[in-house]
């Protein structure tokens, strides 16, 4: 299977002098996770949820105003741009992101934008589905957090290599914070829980048995739309197992 056969298309982008807001509503609008900066025909960047929500910190103590939602995506986007063939194999393909530790790369071919290769996608491809072991073998702790924890705090925890943090109350959770949560974060000061982890968190949680299997929670991902789920056991959560997981053992 090759980079060609699992892309996405087409290719969402923004000019370098849109701001911010405008690629922020363009993830909304198509429910994706990056832009890509083309100028001239050219991909010049990239930006995604994680660059927002994680930039976002450094505006401290005024990060929930979202004052650099003005800001051109020149200021912001990553400029050091990993490419992808559209003859690439997907293991190489698989080999690549994991190296960069990005999450998703542009495919071009001769200078034009073909296509776009994610993270999510690869879940779909043969060599995920190959995969089927027992979710506690590669399974994590999760990070948590309390309903009144700040964003700044959650931000904190994500940058350390949280991919999700799971807001717990009593003991059990009662929500989950993506990278989607904090991208696309508004405060809103008639919330109860405004600028705390419980007034951005989602209330919906995916999970499974501690029994599942790797096939299984790939499935809920690709169901929900989500890049973690929750490990539960008869004495509450045992863990949490990420599509970086996955790809991670894949990739062994």
């Amino acid at each position: 299977m090759l980079v060609s056969d699992l892309m996405s298309t087409p290719v969402h982008a923004a000019k370098p002098g849109d701001t911010v807001s405008h690629a922020r509503n363009l993830m909304l609008r198509h429910k994706i996770s990056r832009v890509l900066v083309v100028d001239e025909g050219r991909a010049r960047g990239i930006i995604t949820k994680k660059d927002i929500g994680f930039r976002l910190r450094k505006n401290d103590p005024d990060w929930r105003y979202r004052k650099m939602d003005s800001a051109p995506l020149s200021q912001v986007m990553s400029t050091d741009l990993v490419s992808l063939s559209p003859d690439s194999s997907i293991r190489d393909a698989l080999l690549l992101l994991v190296s960069h530790e990005i999450s998703g790369a542009p495919v071009i071919d001769q200078g034009m934008v073909l296509g776009i290769l994610t993270r999510t996608d690869i879940l779909r491809s043969h060599l995920v589905a190959q995969l089927d072991i027992p979710v506690h073998e590669i399974m994590h702790e999760p990070a948590m957090v309390t309903p009144e924890h700040s964003p700044v705090h959650v931000v904190d925890l994500m940058k350390k290599g949280a991919g999700a943090v799971i807001v717990v109350d009593d003991g059990g959770a009662v929500g989950i914070i993506t990278e989607s949560d904090l991208a696309f974060y508004v405060d809103n000061p008639e919330n109860a829980g405004s600028g705390t982890a419980a007034g951005m968190m989602r209330p919906i949680i995916p999970s499974l048995p501690e029994t599942a299997r790797t096939r299984e929670a790939v499935a809920v991902m690709l169901e929900t739309a989500c890049q973690s789920v929750i490990i539960s056991g008869g004495n509450g959560i045992k863990g949490i197992i990420t599509r970086d997981d996955i790809i991670r053992e894949v990739v062994q």
